[in-house]
């Protein structure tokens, strides 16, 4: 018995597994998780430490460049990056994907071991933290007062801190909440200069006395017969303005408390940041998810809570400032919908060539098998529902049908031939093109098996889609050989008479199908009289194609898209104060109010140490603003055209910078920060801002780039006090000991803390007024505290002004400084064009380099291995195909279709202003496989048709006759069924469409070509193949 025979004796046991599978499919369906796309970010793990006081330069000698020498030498580490600004360092360490994120965090935490001892002692130890996709907020909650309701903004941080926060942590589904906003409430003891001065105080005093006198102190345990007991100094305060009843110094028989020096508030920290929520300003909350979490869950969890939220706090408004839920829910809405209309057409287009209504319904039967085992498949295997993977299954309606078409279109012409039973040709008729139709699926799995395995970014990205496509096809396949088979007898009733549409259509589609195979036999016939001819022709269209219309489509890794998510980078002047920046960051916002389809504002000025979701290490004048808007189904304008209105609005206000705008993934990759990034080394930092200064004049010319920025720059005006050692040695204190006590009375100390019972303690922070603080002339009056008694700073050292880095960033051990430019939709090689034509002549001082760090340093890593993996693909598919042939030639004339598939596949970029990107690239892969099917049907029909004993010439006409139907049906049915992906119907679609569009135009163009130049082909290697078997005869 065949295969097949076997297969229809037991089709009970058949269609029981098939369905079992759907079963399991259909519940897979449903319970696979959806988000928007892969986390394909590289392990990033960033170190953040708080230095009070310190300065950036300080910082980064003493804190950035030993931790940046210590996470270099770790295992598979790609890039070590820092920014250091006042007080704060942040170093990052990007690690190739082969690192997992845990291994890289342990690692880290190892290295940061080893320098504890050698960073300054006044630094707060380092936190650690994983960066992922993970990182970034589902979903920004701002909590502002309700009208009326009295609450104050500190009052809303420490109930968010203290309650808020821990309610909607109980949630599994939420893995951490971030607060943003200021108002961090403190007790605040304000010291008066003057007093301190008349009773010879130093500030220090007032520190140490508040550290050792508010606190409990366990003494030990007392224990006797009937119990024990534990032993304690109960010290600590109970109330805030019991603290003035600390005694901080003595003179004499005299005691000096606090109260004689100072004054005790409940206020908040002296604000470096600043949170706004659709307008208002607010304490901002980041939801983020867990590392395995998925978006919407999190969401719900949170919109789950909500309402409890409202009613047990009334006097706290709830907004939502940014969200995800929308633009994950209408994507996967469109994707599906676009794969219902995905199979709507296919199922048309296969009746419009068959022209039989029963035919297609078993055609059409064939696509939810194929599919419910796909999704049992995906869901067992822990895959979810994203971008990529719905991708992958929307490619695959076309190609499922392929197989069943192939096999209904075979019965049906042993039929007509024959004339006999169905049920006695259905196992014949599978059976014949059984082994064809495999070689063919099998073809295009093979080529997608190297993007699964290719490593770097571009596995990551497109595995899901090659993984869930491959499923698909080997899935399809098994339906057509055996679900087919079965219903074929009880739904093919090829005698029957036919109703007027089918005859209709039926008709039509025979003159078709008629029309081709007659035009291109005729033009076979004289393509194989006058080879030589058309060899050229198709050589010249080749070198057009590459050498011409390939540049002029241009490059990207991947294209941008519009998610309806705008992001704005902004600073303003560098000496503004955090209030001057807020009425500036007010003023932006009302630009974007003018907007129509605005949803959600979310802003957020400076940074907050250990705070990473809202952006890390930025100074009070720096900026960022995500704006939602609604879907670009439902406005009139593109991204892209809302955003230079902005940048228009944002140019008529004073004060402002610089300010970039750019949509939500204009980058492959977060820590690619732009689309260019000029990156310019070297050892001294004034040199670097003169450098970056010159390079931006440059680049502002540049076409393509909507804005140009830099990463920092020398502006920042510093008030300096320069010790005099000599002085310091007199009275015994060094400049450091200086230094630190005009750090307290500047910044402040925090001294003890105020428990709150069941609550975060409150830190109690000592400084002088400000008043004192912030006039220079006051300054030189304050004592610092010598071992020789108190004396006026103004002795030990003088004040002065200069300019300097607000910012400084190093990577890979150097000093740095970047040049960041933003594009709309140009392609990525064409800018880099301008910009290598741009930076001609600019010439660097020795010692210092400049190199590229932008998207094209990812587009050369990523075509690389692209081309890698076309190359494996080509190579797997030649010896797939040898023992499917028996031959070592056969196979080179079926895959000549592939060269001439990347005529239409180019052409097709350019006829549709797309670019060359990874999508596209993966097309083109996509297509290797397909059009080798088509390639394989006249193959395997000349191969038959000879053994037969039919000739030569006679053979390659009857294949074109006989074979031109189911390959013109497979290729329109795949190409249309890729017609939702080509035409960007669901949101982000705009990254793939490339990858549709290479197939169509490719897969149409190689239809027609192949069935003229792969008979072209076969007598040319059969010549070759006589000429090598009577060469070896002659030996």
């Amino acid at each position: 018995m065949t295969v097949m025979e076997r297969i229809l004796a037991r089709p009970h046991l058949v269609l029981a597994s098939v369905l079992l599978f759907s079963v399991v499919g259909l519940i897979g369906y449903f319970k696979m998780p959806f988000n928007l796309f892969p986390d394909s970010e590289r392990p990033q793990i960033t170190v953040v430490t708080v230095l009070p006081g310190g300065a950036a330069a300080d910082i980064e000698n003493d804190v950035s460049r030993i931790i940046e020498k210590e996470l270099s030498t770790l295992d598979l580490v790609r890039r070590v990056t820092s920014t250091t600004k006042d007080e704060v360092s942040m170093v990052s360490a990007e690690f190739e994907y082969a690192k997992g994120l845990d291994a890289a965090a342990t690692d880290v935490a190892n290295a940061l071991g080893k320098v504890g001892a050698r960073l300054p002692r006044e630094a707060r130890p380092p936190q650690l933290f994983k960066i992922s996709q993970a990182t970034q907020p589902v979903l920004t909650l701002a909590l502002s007062p309700a009208d009326g309701s009295g609450l104050s903004l500190p009052q809303i941080r420490h109930l968010a801190e203290n309650r808020i926060k821990e309610e909607l942590l109980r949630d599994p589904q939420i893995a951490n909440i971030e607060l943003f906003g200021a108002n961090q409430p403190e007790i605040a003891v304000t010291i008066d200069p003057e007093r301190l001065n008349r009773f010879g105080i130093a500030i220090a005093e007032v520190l140490g006395a508040l550290a050792t006198q508010n606190q409990n102190i366990p003494q030990g345990m007392v224990i006797r017969q009937e119990g024990q007991y534990l032993v304690k100094t109960d010290g600590a305060v109970q109330r805030p303005d019991q603290l003035l009843d600390i005694v901080v110094s003595r003179k004499g028989a005299a005691l000096v408390h606090l109260r004689d020096v100072g004054t005790v508030t409940q206020g908040v920290q002296e604000p470096q940041s600043a949170f706004h929520g659709n307008g208002r300003e607010a304490i901002g909350l980041n939801i983020l998810r867990g590392l395995s979490g998925h978006t919407l869950d999190t969401i719900r969890a949170v919109e789950h809570q909500l309402p409890k939220l409202k009613a047990a706090y009334p006097g706290i408004r709830f907004e939502v400032s940014y969200s995800q839920q929308d633009l994950v829910e209408r994507s996967v809405d469109n994707m599906l919908e676009a794969l219902r209309d995905a199979i709507i057409i296919t199922v048309l287009v296969i009746f419009l060539f068959l022209g039989n209504l029963r035919t297609m319904l078993l055609v059409g039967i064939s696509i939810p098998f194929s599919y419910l085992l796909t999704f049992a498949c995906m869901w067992l295997f822990g895959f979810e529902f994203h971008m990529i993977t719905l991708t992958g299954v929307i490619l695959a309606v076309g190609m499922l049908t392929d197989d069943s078409s192939v096999v209904i279109e075979n019965i049906e012409r042993h039929y007509r031939e024959s004339g006999k039973p169905i049920r006695e040709l259905v196992a014949g008729g599978t059976q014949e093109v059984m082994l064809a139709i495999m070689s063919g699926t099998f073809s295009t799995v093979v080529v997608l098996v190297p993007i699964i395995f290719i490593g770097g970014y571009v596995q990551t990205v497109l595995r899901p889609l090659s993984l869930s496509l491959c499923i698909a096809l080997v899935a399809s396949y098994i339906v057509s050989v055996t679900v087919i088979p079965i219903l074929a007898p009880y739904l093919l009733k090829l005698d029957h008479t036919p109703n007027r549409l089918e005859a209709l259509v039926g008709r039509w589609g025979d003159r078709f199908s008629r029309a081709i195979a007659d035009f291109f036999s005729n033009l076979l016939d004289l393509a194989l009289q006058k080879r030589l001819l058309f060899l050229a022709v198709a050589t010249v269209l080749l070198l057009i194609t590459g050498r011409l219309i390939k540049p002029l489509v241009g490059q990207d890794v991947m294209p941008p898209m519009d998610t309806g998510i705008i992001k704005i980078s902004f600073e303003a002047d560098a000496n503004s104060s955090l209030e001057q920046s807020q009425q500036l960051l007010t003023a932006m916002e009302g630009v974007i109010r003018q907007q129509s389809g605005v949803t959600a504002v979310s802003s957020t000025l400076g940074s907050e140490p250990s705070v990473v979701s809202f952006g890390g290490a930025k100074n009070p004048q720096a900026g960022a603003i995500t704006v939602m808007l609604v879907d670009r189904f439902s406005r009139s304008r593109s991204i892209w055209e809302i955003e230079r209105e902005l940048r228009a609005g944002f140019a008529r206000l004073p004060g402002l910078k610089y300010v970039d705008v750019y949509e939500y993934g204009a980058t492959p990759l977060s820590t690619i920060r732009a689309t260019v990034d000029v990156q310019v080394t070297g050892p001294d930092p004034l040199v670097l801002a003169g450098l970056g200064r010159e390079l931006q004049q440059r680049m502002q010319q540049v076409g393509g780039l909507a804005s140009v920025s830099l990463t920092w720059q020398d502006d920042k005006r510093e008030l300096r006090f320069t010790a005099d050692p000599q002085r310091c040695a007199l009275y015994g204190i060094s400049p450091r000991e200086a230094a630190n006590q005009v750090q307290t009375f500047l910044q402040g100390g925090v001294s003890t803390f105020y428990r709150l019972p069941g609550e975060d303690s409150l830190p109690v922070r000592v400084r002088l007024a400000a008043e004192a603080r912030n006039r220079p002339e006051r300054l030189e009056q304050l004592l610092l505290h010598t071992p020789l008694g108190e004396v006026p700073l103004g002795s030990l050292g003088r004040f002065s002004t200069a300019d300097a880095p607000a910012l400084l960033t190093r990577q890979d051990l150097q000093n740095s400084i970047n040049l960041l430019g933003y594009r709309e939709t140009a392609a990525v090689s064409h800018i880099m064009d301008n910009v290598t034509t741009a930076l001609q002549g600019f010439n660097l001082p020795p010692g210092y380099t400049m190199t590229q760090e932008g998207e094209s340093k990812q587009a050369d890593e990523s075509f690389s291995a692209l081309m890698a993996a076309l190359t494996i693909a080509m190579i797997l598919l030649y010896f797939s195909l040898v023992p499917a042939f028996n031959s070592f030639l056969h196979p080179l004339t079926i895959m000549t279709a592939i060269p001439l598939a990347l005529i239409g596949a180019i052409w097709s970029l350019l006829a549709t202003g797309k670019h060359q990107s990874m999508g596209a690239f993966m097309g083109l892969i996509l297509l290797a496989g397909i059009v080798v099917k088509n390639s394989i049907l006249l193959i395997d029909f000349i191969e038959v048709a000879r053994s037969q004993g039919m000739e030569l010439r006679e053979a390659l006409r009857q294949s074109v006759q006989v074979r031109t139907r189911p390959i013109l049906m497979t290729a329109f049915g795949t190409a249309v069924g890729m017609l939702p992906i080509a035409l960007e119907r669901a949101i982000g679609l705009e990254r793939l469409s490339p990858l549709a569009v290479v197939a169509i135009g490719g897969l149409l163009v190689s239809t027609f070509l192949t069935l003229i130049y792969v008979p072209i082909f076969y007598t040319l290697f059969d010549e070759l193949g006589e000429k090598v078997r009577g060469w070896r005869k002659g030996r």
